[in-house]
């Protein structure tokens, strides 16, 4: 049973936990454009490094020298090195100096692919690895020939998948040990990050070697190179061993720590291969480590050889362990905190498959999968590491995420699962766990509760727009709501918050921009939407995610996204069954619904009149400059819905073929207005309309237009939240910077990437005049500010500007009794040097505070039922709500008083969680004659309440 606690203590350890998580939200910034981002590729800012002789190993413990990395697929591979030629090692619980830089090691040819040839000491360890839950540390490897000696061990500090060792390298004309694959010789790239960010600027089908975008199927992008996982995996006879040396440290600190080799989930290693990675690691290992290592089971094929070298009494076997062997029966860990329902889906041999999950489902299994598929929670029994997939993925989404020890095993719960049970997950971040059972009853009043009403777009009609609108010159007035309200779903959410930058006196915003409004993409879309309308309509597709994915993106990369057997049998049968001649069939030979969009050829009239009004307004730009046609959905901003990050924006040339890089003469107007429109028809921008019950032939495609912003030009880039503080004075504000040396993004950052940016925090003194606090330094830049006093107050009286403006605007035609107090609002700012955007002749702009995007953060009151929506209560506070009641009195129409307590999850908390507010007739409250009544209560508290219920059956550790 897990151990009991109050839901008012989870209410304040997860209220905690949702400010930090709201923190790092915010300088994460969950932010629009997916892909807004130059096709420079100038090496972004780094911090300096001392080159160590090539062939030799660098770090904070040592200055051995070793044999030269091979370079080429021909060379020789590393020599063994002997665990009684390592130094003296300290014991195992030393403390590691966390300033201590990594090893690094230089090749012959003079390059360092940040990985090394051997840890010469813990303390190497320390610096190459990343933390996680439970101070468990990883390091992951690379074997390039499992029968001779030689072995890359990774600095966890740059990579996080194995196969970016592999590309790294090739992208950087550095032939991969192993591998007979040709580099790419035309650029250097300096980081993963700067990789992603030339790879999102190529064409389609564009990448160099077997470079492809691989998805999940909640639509995060990573690069993925199939070559590289079919050495590791696949090839036979096998050459690749890849996997993870993990730091597991014993609990009750009375035994050394554990030293794990963890191999990928769907590595069906034999027993000679699993000797062959105990020697090769070992002989690059100090002895402390080399003499504890074992190898940890990952999934059913690995049980089976582990059981099998039991059975033979195989020396392996007494190398061999469990998770279960490691942690105690029913520890628990949260790696995503929240409190989440839904019915239970037991992933095993004799279970269902992982692939069977829907977005209704509760996972359970034993074993920690590679992917995460669609679902309201995960549970597995074996403890995550730092680097596994599924814990990014899971804190992407938002949904819990834990491990409970032996939870597979619950008699109960596999009991439930063969019925599809309903049950709730509540994961604390203390590490507490609880998972209830709950009746169908409960399931479908939670359910419920999480819905909100169906919304569409409205209507609009397209031939009554001009093809271009002028933002500039709309802007000349601030707008009020209802001129938003007329405009958005004309020229799209992000055109709409322009005109708020623009309209504000002393803001400076991108120059001269335009809006291309909806019309184009509906009138492009007018000839496919027959196509379009019976894949919606489709029943497979509808209940489906496996068949969206193949309808809207095509099949080239469903493999990578459903990677399980069922799931290939599945798309086999699927495609025999809808051959191309068919309507589902066809949509997907043609790359998809969004393939098709982009790919068919924009109406010759239309992309004239596109071109000439574009070519008017920028054509005194220099003709390398180019222009960024960010996506500017009609979805996006609406009310409680802000779609941030759903679509992706594309750079284009007035005169492509004009370009010096030949990258860049494909990127016409043409081809980027029309790969933004087809971004509206992406998976996961898809499945977030459809989970938001919008109706997807509604909204549009509008495109922002205005000057790419050039890497070079770029001296620093960031976002920053505006958060008016409820209470205390009307004007308090909290504004959160965070901002990164040049071009390193922060806005869409790789979730995998450690270039950390500088964190400011700015309010206002007894005096209103703006302080700076600064919270931390860049990674980049860490003795120098990146942003100093002076420009984040700059910025700050910009913001403030924008902010005020902004609620003045909501409040201006609400009733005093409805007016809100708190607004807050996201940011996206670059410094631009002087020379941006170039001009063909005449005075250059000049150096400046560059505010490209704001949008709101609030929550809308969509949710809340209709009676709910129209109280005479704070908007602010009614859309933060966490229950609502009203009193009424004999003989009264309206509510004599409303009672309302506010989410402490919510940002910020408006400061009614214990103690609500009451708006009207309070002694109405103590009225006899009067009835209180229920109108609201959140999912949340329904779960929360459900827990506290001492009738529930609770598992948990």
């Amino acid at each position: 049973m897990v151990r009991a606690f109050s839901s008012s203590h989870l209410r304040q350890t997860l209220r905690l936990t949702a400010v930090t998580c709201a923190l790092a939200c915010t300088l994460a910034s969950c932010s629009a454009d997916s892909a807004d981002t130059s096709n420079s590729t100038a090496p972004a800012h780094t911090a300096a490094v001392t080159t160590p002789t090539p062939g030799s190993t660098t770090g904070a413990t040592t200055g051995s020298t070793v044999e030269p990395q091979p370079t080429t697929a021909t060379a020789e591979p590393l020599p063994s090195v002997a665990t009684t030629d390592v130094p003296p090692e300290v014991e195992p619980t030393a403390v590691t100096n966390p300033l201590d830089p990594p090893p690094s090691f230089v090749d012959s040819n003079g390059f360092n692919d940040h990985t090394v040839p051997r840890l010469a000491s813990i303390s190497e360890f320390e610096t190459m690895a990343r933390g996680s839950i439970n101070d468990q540390r990883v390091v992951k490897f690379a074997i390039p020939n499992l029968a001779q000696p030689g072995v890359h061990w990774f600095d966890s500090n740059f990579y996080s998948l194995h196969d970016e060792w592999y590309w790294f390298r090739l992208l950087n004309g550095q032939r991969v040990p192993g591998s007979d694959t040709a580099p790419f010789t035309a650029r250097r790239f300096a980081s993963i990050r700067q990789i992603y960010d030339w790879a999102e600027a190529q064409p389609a089908n564009g990448l160099p070697l077997d470079l492809q975008w691989a998805a999940s199927r909640t639509g995060d992008r990573r690069l993925y190179s199939n070559a590289f996982y079919n050495l590791a995996l696949h090839a036979d006879p096998r050459a690749y061993g890849i996997g993870t040396l993990i730091r597991f440290p014993d609990r009750d600190r009375t035994v050394p720590d554990h030293w794990l080799i963890e191999l990928e989930f769907g590595d069906a290693v034999t027993a000679d291969e699993l000797e062959q990675f105990f020697t090769r690691l070992g002989a690059t290992l100090p002895a402390p480590i080399a003499e504890q290592l074992f190898w940890v089971v990952r999934s059913p094929v690995q049980e089976s050889l582990a059981r099998s070298l039991e059975r033979a009494g195989d020396p392996l076997a007494e190398r061999t362990v469990r998770w279960s062997d490691l942690v105690p029966p029913g520890a628990s860990a949260v790696y995503s905190p929240g409190v989440s329902a839904g019915r239970l889906l037991y992933v095993a041999e004799d279970g269902a498959a992982l692939s069977e999950s829907t977005d209704n489902d509760i996972i359970v299994t034993e074993h920690v999968p590679d992917v995460l598929p669609a679902a309201r929670g995960l549970i597995t029994s074996n403890p995550q590491t730092p680097l596994a997939h599924v814990n990014l993925l899971a804190r992407n989404r938002g949904i819990p995420n834990v491990s409970i020890n032996g939870v597979h095993l619950d008699p109960t719960l596999r009991q439930a699962a063969r019925v599809r049970a309903p049950v709730a997950l509540r994961a604390n971040p203390d590490g507490t766990v609880a998972v209830a059972l709950i009746t169908e009853a409960q399931y479908r009043t939670w359910r419920d509760s999480t819905g909100k009403p169906a919304t569409a777009v409205p209507a609009v009609t397209p031939t009554a727009m001009p093809y271009v609108f002028d933002l500039a010159l709309a802007a000349r007035r601030p707008p009020s709501e209802n001129d938003l309200d007329r405009l958005r779903p004309m020229i799209g959410g992000k055109s709409a918050g322009f005109l708020s930058l623009l309209s504000t006196p002393f803001v400076t915003a991108p120059p001269e921009p335009l809006a291309v409004t909806v019309r184009a993409y509906f009138e492009h879309l007018e000839t496919l939407r027959p196509r379009i309308v019976v894949a919606l309509n489709d029943p497979a597709f509808r209940q489906s995610a496996r068949v969206r994915w193949l309808v809207l993106e095509g099949a080239e990369d469903y493999a990578e996204v459903f990677g399980d057997r069922d799931d290939a049998d599945f798309a086999t049968e699927f495609l025999n069954a809808h051959p191309p001649s068919s309507p589902l069939g066809g949509l997907i030979v043609d790359g998809g619904i969004r393939g098709l969009v982009a790919s068919t050829p924009i109406q010759p009239s239309t992309l004239t009149s596109i071109t000439n009004t574009l070519t008017t307004r920028f054509g005194h730009y220099a003709a390398t400059t180019g222009l960024r046609f960010r996506s500017s959905s009609s979805v996006e901003d609406i009310e409680g819905f802000n779609g941030a990050g759903l679509y992706t924006s594309y750079t284009g040339y007035l005169d492509a073929a004009a370009q010096t890089d030949p990258d860049d003469r494909d990127n016409t107007v043409e081809r980027a207005l029309a790969r933004a429109w087809g971004s509206y028809w992406g998976f996961e921008a898809f499945e977030e309309r459809r989970l938001e019950g919008i109706d997807h032939l509604t909204g549009g495609m509008g495109v922002t237009v205005h000057a790419r912003f050039d890497d070079d030009l770029e001296r620093n880039n960031g976002v920053a939240t505006y958060t008016f503080v409820p209470g205390g004075s009307r004007d308090d504000a909290v504004i959160e910077i965070n901002v990164q040396l040049g071009a390193t993004p922060v806005t869409n950052p790789d979730p995998a990437a450690t270039d950390l940016p500088e964190v400011l925090r700015v309010k206002r003194d007894g005096d209103g005049a703006f302080i700076v606090e600064r919270v931390s330094r860049s990674t980049l830049s860490p003795a120098t500010d990146v942003f100093s006093d002076d420009e984040a107050k700059q910025l700050a009286a910009q913001l403030d500007a924008v902010a005020r403006a902004w609620r003045l605007r909501i409040n201006t035609p609400l009733p005093a009794e409805r007016r809100v107090e708190v607004v807050v609002l996201d940011f996206e700012f670059k410094t631009v040097a002087a020379g941006w955007p170039a001009l063909r002749a005449g005075p250059q702009h000049p150096a400046r505070l560059v505010v490209r995007q704001v949008r709101s953060l609030d929550p809308g009151v969509r949710h809340l039922p209709a009676t709910a929506r129209s109280l005479a209560a704070p908007l602010d506070v009614l859309s933060r709500a966490r229950s609502i009641d009203t009193v009424r009195c004999p003989g009264e129409t309206e509510p004599a008083a409303i009672v309302l307590t506010t989410d402490p999850l919510a940002t910020p908390d408006m400061g009614f969680s214990v103690v609500p507010l009451v708006t009207g007739d309070r002694a109405s409250l103590s009225d006899p004659a009067c009835e209180r009544q229920a109108l609201y209560r959140s999912p949340d508290e329904f779960l929360l309440d459900v827990f506290d219920d001492p009738s529930t059956y609770v598992v948990g550790g």
